[in-house]
């Protein structure tokens, strides 16, 4: 018998007033400081680019995530070979 391949989760961002961003189908956050967040889906990894970030709630059953703080930019990667800390950081 064959192993299950994994579903993909649907994925979605609602970014209210530039300060309260939502994502749906988050499978891990990788980076996270209070001017960036990078975490990745399966459509990609998700750059969150700003001021004063924080992550107020992440579940890693559901996968959702809600980021507070002043969004400037949001931004994906796709997905590729695995980079270095400082690759993600400075790419």
């Amino acid at each position: 018998m064959e192993p299950m391949a994994e579903q993909p989760k649907k994925h979605g961002l609602n970014l209210e007033n530039r300060e309260r961003l939502t994502a749906t189908g988050i499978k891990r956050v990788d980076f996270f400081s209070d001017e960036l967040i990078a975490a990745q889906t399966d459509l990609g990894q998700l750059n969150i680019k700003g001021e004063e970030l924080h992550i107020e709630s992440l579940n890693s059953d559901t996968g959702d995530m809600l980021v507070k703080g002043k969004v400037g930019a949001v931004s994906y990667t796709e997905t590729g070979a695995a980079l270095s800390f400082f690759g993600r950081l400075f790419k």
